[in-house]
């Protein structure tokens, strides 16, 4: 640990804080096995973003993250949350603890093969939600050696070289052939074990030298190096028994039907004979099975030869060398790849968030990873009709798989995408569907006579004073989809109640099908367009038997408009509407029987004792609660006659007269009485008497 202490004392000047990286933390501290690294000594400016730097000892990595706050009070009111991420697997949630500080346990998921690795935070709070990050720097003292056998090589013949590491996970091994003037090299690893395999192309003593690329760095002075220091090794390199024929073709693809052959140059020699058929077989003995036959055409003036070559069975270079043969006899060696026709046995997609998925429908405007599986893909060319490739997957692709990263153009005028390999079809299409996503009903408008209103902020009951005429939807057809999210066709269904004033169904219908194409504003609006689409307001009354404006007063009409959730897999919006006809005054006609009236007539002096039980007969306005549905206010105005002691059938009683009166009445709150008492006052004139009178006094009112 002492080496690592001196390099993490040689770091850039990055100060004790991290404020800079927009955490409220003043302490991250990460542990790996026994040893602990924080950001405030053990960081880096990589790339020009602080980094955590630590020392991982193995790929699937467990470790320990520990967060210090710099103020315990900030996530009393926050929310701190470590977002889920493909790196690694979160093994022990997000946990405080005292005496103050958070801590969690998680495992990196093949952290030698993994880029730009970060912790990633949601910080929630009253102001809204933030995600921040703590960038992360993973590094391996890798070494590596070639292990050294016999120093003598052979002209043409590959001799392979295991290599010894520490950590072959963290090597770069390519598997792509490279071309020194002396030889031919390629790293690559099979069965866990890597290889240097060699060709030498000259004789003599020859030096090769060779630098391994590591995946994850390791750490020189402060800085991270990528790269093992570079290993000189010297052969001694003689002339073969049999002559080595270079191609200059690495592969050669057995067709089924190419009955002529394939052309090849091979290096010409003197007992090469022009216009013959050579039998090439993987073995020096007589008696190999037949790989293929080469036809030398005729020499050409660059020292080679043009011959046809028609291959019968498949063969790697790694399996040996190939024997070109007169008859029995062996001429020459030499070696290529006599690979399968790529054939294609299926084709995937996967979207970000999904699994792969074997439905080859893809949509506008989206990024996609296409897998192509098979087999002989190993040297296929994939072209996908007029779809951008953003990442060829050259770390994944194998004989049997390969994968693209693409993107979907938002013009994109085609119904399906043809795959090519080359020039030639490979039977697979992609088909191009438009996006059917359920937008919020922020595109529908309602109409009742108050203008377009959008129909999801509509959240209240309505209640409205006047005639409903007609209620008319409307549609915001450029609203739908927007630059660059599309939605697409939105299939609604509105459903229709009209209830009466007593809260009884009057009428429901049902409109089952309403189909809303985005408008010119889309850049797919061209491929929306059908016979099916609604391109007109949609007036309910047309729909309906009882026209909106023939509905009593308190009526109530219900819209409930909803996406057709089976069209969307049980997504959808909904959007209920109600809409109460109100009326602040209502006129009736009321018989009451006021009773105890005490009545001032005008001119006479001092007040009367109590009248008996009169009758009054009014005429009267109730004034509705404008708040509420259906409230009466608990007063009414009114004008009428009033037969004062109506009751009273004494011959001597000359009180009894028939008066015009102008009354206001106070009457209880109360809905569930059949029996109540009012409050009267008022002026009016007696006819028989011929004098004005001021009246208040109780009545009796009956409900039944």
């Amino acid at each position: 640990m002492r080496t690592y202490t001196l390099v993490f004392l040689m770091l850039f000047a990055v100060g004790g804080s991290l404020a800079q990286t927009g955490l409220p933390f003043e302490h991250v501290e990460i542990s790996i096995d026994t040893n602990r690294f924080n950001l405030r000594d053990h960081s880096l400016i990589f790339r020009g973003e602080r980094h955590l730097a630590f020392r991982y000892s193995q790929d699937e990595q467990v470790a320990e993250i520990a967060l210090y706050p710099t103020d315990a009070r900030f996530f009393e009111t926050h929310k701190l949350r470590l977002l889920p991420s493909g790196d690694y697997d979160i093994l022990d949630s997000l946990t405080y603890i005292d005496p103050g500080y958070f801590r969690f346990r998680l495992r990196f998921k093949s952290i030698s093969k993994s880029d730009f690795h970060r912790l990633s935070f949601e910080i929630s709070g009253p102001t809204g939600d933030q995600n921040k990050s703590v960038a992360l720097l993973p590094y391996y003292d890798t070494r590596a050696r070639i292990e050294r056998g016999e120093d003598d090589l052979y002209i043409g013949e590959e001799k392979r070289f295991e290599i010894s590491t520490n950590n072959l996970a963290n090597l770069v091994l390519d598997e792509t052939w490279q071309r020194t003037d002396d030889f031919e090299y390629r790293l690559f690893e099979r069965n866990g074990i890597g290889y240097l395999a060699l060709i030498p192309l000259t004789l003599g003593v020859k030096e090769l030298n060779i630098t391994l690329a590591t995946r994850r760095p390791s750490l020189h002075e402060g800085r991270p190096v990528y790269s093992l220091p570079e290993m000189n090794l010297g052969f001694l390199v003689k002339g073969s028994r049999l002559t080595f024929l270079r191609t200059d073709k690495k592969r050669v693809i057995m067709e089924r039907d190419n009955r002529d052959g394939t052309e090849i140059q091979i290096d010409n020699h003197r007992l090469l004979e022009m216009h013959k058929t050579y039998r090439i077989e993987d073995q020096e003995e007589s008696g190999g099975p037949l790989i293929a036959e080469l036809y030398t055409v005729r020499a050409l003036s660059n020292d080679k030869v043009l011959c046809i070559i028609r291959p019968y069975q498949l063969h790697r270079t790694t399996d040996g060398y190939l024997y070109v043969k007169d008859g029995d006899s062996p001429r020459f060696i030499t070696n290529i790849n006599i690979s399968p026709e790529a054939t294609v046995t299926q084709v995937s997609i996967l979207r970000e968030g999904s699994d792969w998925t074997t439905d080859r429908n893809i949509r506008p405007g989206e990024i996609i990873e296409v897998r192509i599986e098979g087999q002989g893909l190993e040297q296929a060319r994939f072209y996908f009709e007029d779809l951008e490739v953003i990442q060829r997957d050259s770390i994944t692709r194998t004989d049997r798989s390969v994968s693209h990263r693409l993107r979907v153009p938002v013009t994109l005028n085609k119904k399906f995408i043809e795959i090519y390999n080359q020039d030639r079809k490979t039977g697979f299409t992609l088909g191009v569907r438009e996006y059917e996503r359920p937008r919020p009903l922020d595109f529908v408008t309602v109409n009742y006579g108050e203008g377009n209103i959008v129909a999801n902020t509509l959240n209240q009951i309505i209640l409205y004073d006047h005639t409903v005429r007609d209620i008319v939807l409307g549609f915001d057809y450029n609203a739908i989809d927007d630059t660059d999210y599309f939605f697409g066709k939105q299939i609604l269904e509105i459903d229709i109640r009209i209830l009466g004033t007593r809260g009884e169904l009057i009428e429901m219908q049902k409109i089952e099908h309403v189909e809303i194409c985005p408008g010119p504003a889309s850049p797919r609006s061209a491929f929306y367009q059908s016979k099916t689409c609604n391109r007109e307001d949609i007036r309910i009354n047309e729909h309906l038997t009882r026209k909106t404006q023939n509905l009593d007063e308190w009526s109530r009409i219900e819209l409930n408009i909803r996406h057709k959730k089976d069209r969307y897999g049980g997504a959808g919006y909904t959007q209920r509407i109600v809409i109460v006809l109100r009326k602040l005054v209502t006129f009736d006609v009321d018989v009451s029987f006021p009773a105890g009236l005490v009545i001032k007539r005008v001119g006479v002096d001092g007040f009367p004792g109590l009248s008996g039980i009169s009758l009054a007969m009014l005429a009267q306005f109730s004034f509705y609660d404008k708040e509420r549905i259906r409230k009466l206010k608990p007063y009414k105005v009114g004008a009428g006659f009033l037969a004062q002691n109506a009751f009273n059938f004494n011959p001597e009683n000359t009180q009894r007269d028939l008066g015009i009166v102008l009354l206001g009445s106070v009457y209880p709150t109360r809905l569930d009485g059949k029996l109540t008492f009012p409050l009267f006052a008022g002026c009016g004139y007696f006819i028989n008497e011929e004098r004005f009178f001021f009246l208040i006094g109780p009545g009796i009112r009956v409900s039944f």
